[in-house]
């Protein structure tokens, strides 16, 4: 089981330069074999944060300014509302977002298995794109599909979008870690060791895929991972996490 702490975030990290999904996506469901929802989202977060900082570091010259400002900032701000939401579980309420989640990540693995994207495009599709995939990412940390789902049809090169995606991200994701640390019921947590073994993982797959961002064969990858996710998807909706 320890194994898996490591192997996962690796992977999920190395799977944000090919495909849709986040670091997010793969890790809640991991934390969640033995920490309730909240809890779990809240310790993927962190993660999350670390990870987007070195992304940010390694492509911020590639950043995107103007599709910033049509779709981070919306989802800066409805983030904090999805992170509000997600607080106002209790641990004996939290047991019913495990089918939530399951079955938000089941549909995000068959967008991303059929390669199915938005035909749409323009300033208001972005801030729309921008509003759901903010609060997706603040309530249940499914935030990477929803930004390829609507950026994919952009034609932009794959180093500006991911380094316009981890810009957007990290704000994201500072926007919510705060509100998550607001709560009550994570005062009690305090970071083990397995979470720090979790970071140094998932920053070694993002140096390994900032380094064959042009290498590897993107469709082949985004099948496997979209395969695995489904499964998780569906483990948690039938209440086997």
């Amino acid at each position: 089981m320890l194994l898996s702490f490591v192997v996962a975030p690796f992977v999920a990290a190395l799977a944000t330069f090919y495909t849709g999904f986040g670091l997010n996506t793969i890790l809640v469901p991991l934390f969640m074999f033995n920490w309730d929802a909240p809890l779990a989202v809240f310790m993927a977060s962190i993660v999350h944060l670390c990870n987007n900082i070195l992304k940010v570091s390694l492509t911020a010259r590639s950043i995107n300014w103007d599709l910033f400002k049509n779709f981070g900032v919306p989802a800066i701000l409805f983030a904090f509302l999805g992170a509000f939401l997600l607080n106002q579980f209790s641990r004996n309420t939290s047991t019913y977002l495990e089918p939530i989640f399951g079955a938000i990540l089941m549909l995000f693995a068959l967008l991303e298995f059929f390669n199915w994207k938005l035909p749409i495009k323009g300033a208001w599709a972005m801030r729309i794109g921008g509003s759901l995939s903010g609060f997706f990412g603040g309530f249940s940390g499914h935030q990477g599909a929803l930004r390829a789902l609507f950026l994919s049809k952009l034609k932009i090169e794959p180093l500006v979008f991911v380094a316009t995606t981890a810009i957007i991200s990290l704000l994201v994701d500072l926007t919510r870690v705060g509100v998550y640390a607001s709560s009550a019921q994570h005062l009690s947590y305090y970071p083990s060791m397995l979470i720090f073994l979790v970071i140094t993982a998932a920053l070694a797959g993002t140096l390994v895929g900032r380094k064959y961002i042009q290498k590897i064969k993107h469709e082949l990858f985004s099948k496997l991972v979209g395969l695995a996710l489904f499964a998780m998807g569906l483990a948690l909706l039938l209440g086997l996490i």
